[in-house]
């Protein structure tokens, strides 16, 4: 049954189109009546979409819509509506095809018209999509317990087939244990170690969402070991399938080349679940939060200085204000991290940063303020801004469910701290230490 905002998108879709705005855009199609297939299609029609107003349908149902188009840029929602009404046509022909009129479609077509085209969209693909599963590969991880949640799972190769029957996937072309997971391929093969499979209508939009899921799974490593990277062999790219077939496709690595793997435990699972749970709602807070770990995403695999400016956006994506940007992230980071971190110390931080972002130092090694804040601190302020911001990235998305990983190198440390050979107490110096 269509709701209010189904009615909503409908007039504002119709009144974006006209018969002679030669203007706008231009669409000739064919259409019969509603649900016809291509060869019963035997009347030609044109129409015109008026730019701005086909934006405004577009932006509405954006806002309104399923959680899936928050992903989606504007003009390719735009285009699908577009496409809805040439696939939808037949339901309102009688009323604009056989006559003139120089008004838009809304001021023309009939309340019950409009009432059959709200009932259309609303089972449209656009607003009741079919997800299919995007697979990407991953090297760095191995999971040693499978997650699996309704917009994504990560699973060891040997569990993947098992988790994608649940799906109702007929996976007896699939060869789990290598990429391209085709039983038939022919060309190169490349060994996975973890799968994460997202469930969603897009591949452009489960690549937004495995951005999210990948900056989350970023903050696990303990700092030390988050940027320390070796030089195994990696490779990328996407595998997508659903019942209508499959399609494949190579691209640069999703993560980073760890030094250490990430391993998925079941204690990991709660703050899996709920970066699951954010990925499916609409709310204005949690969209920051995802746009923030997406930012913390693209700044992993980065050298410091280039990853400096990404992790000042991360930090704005979560407490920035547009009329008081410095002074929110300020008092948004001491709320979550506890008073005892400096005021000073955090205000020096985020004038470098604003020195970085406001064109004072393309390279944050270039600006006065990083040497003026390493002579005072003894710190590297890159270094500081990352713990900040994932401290405050884990406090903010997870609360206490997060869990970030054991030191893979904890009882070499052990040993060698036994025998002299380093100090049993580091000594710390840090923005989070400070007092």
């Amino acid at each position: 049954m269509p709701k209010e905002m189904h009615q909503e998108a409908v007039e504002l879709l119709l009144a974006s189109i006209s018969q002679q705005d030669a203007s706008g855009l231009r669409s000739s199609f064919l259409f019969g009546k509603p649900g016809a297939p291509l060869w019963e299609r035997r009347f030609g029609a044109e129409i015109f979409f008026h730019q701005s107003r086909i934006i405004r349908a577009a932006l509405f149902v954006r806002r309104n819509g399923p959680a899936y188009l928050k992903y989606l840029p504007i003009g390719d929602i735009s285009s699908a509506l577009r496409s809805f009404i040439t696939e939808n046509y037949g339901y309102i022909a009688d009323e604009v095809f056989f006559t003139r009129f120089s008004t838009d479609y809304a001021q023309k077509v009939s309340a019950a018209a409009k009432s059959r085209l709200a009932n259309a969209i609303a089972s449209s693909p656009v607003f009741c999509p079919t997800n299919r599963i995007s697979l990407f590969p991953l090297i760095p991880v191995r999971v040693a317990e499978s997650f699996n949640s309704e917009p994504f799972f990560l699973v060891a190769p040997e569990y993947l087939d098992q988790t994608m029957s649940r799906d109702n996937i007929d996976v007896r072309a699939i060869r789990a244990d290598s990429f391209p997971p085709l039983s038939d391929w022919k060309g190169q093969r490349s060994l996975p170690n973890a799968w994460l499979g997202v469930r969603s209508p897009l591949l452009q939009v489960s690549r937004k969402m495995r951005a999210a899921i990948l900056g989350a799974l970023a903050l696990a490593p303990l700092p030390g070991y988050r940027y320390l990277f070796s030089g195994r062999d990696m490779f990328g790219g996407n595998f997508v399938i659903s019942d209508e077939g499959s399609e494949v496709s190579f691209g640069l690595p999703h993560t980073p080349p760890l030094m250490h793997d990430i391993v998925i435990e079941a204690t990991d699972h709660a703050w899996l679940g709920v970066i699951a749970n954010k990925l499916t709602t609409n709310e204005r807070v949690v969209r920051r939060q995802l746009r923030a770990l997406e930012y913390f995403y693209r700044a992993w695999e980065l050298d410091p200085p280039e990853r400096f400016p990404i992790l000042c956006m991360t930090l704005d994506a979560v407490f920035g204000d547009a009329n008081h940007a410095t002074q929110a992230v300020i008092d948004g980071v001491r709320e979550m991290l506890g008073t005892h971190v400096r005021d000073a110390r955090l205000r020096q931080l985020m004038d470098l940063r604003a020195s970085v972002i406001h064109g004072g130092a393309p390279d944050v090694y270039d600006s006065r303020k990083y040497a003026r804040y390493f002579d005072e601190y003894e710190a590297d302020p890159i270094h500081d801004l990352e713990l900040v911001v994932a401290h405050c990235l884990r406090l903010q998305i997870f609360g206490d469910d997060f869990r970030e990983q054991v030191d893979p190198n904890a009882e070499a440390i052990k040993e060698a701290q036994g025998k002299g050979y380093m100090p049993k107490v580091s000594l710390k110096n840090t923005i989070l230490d400070a007092v």
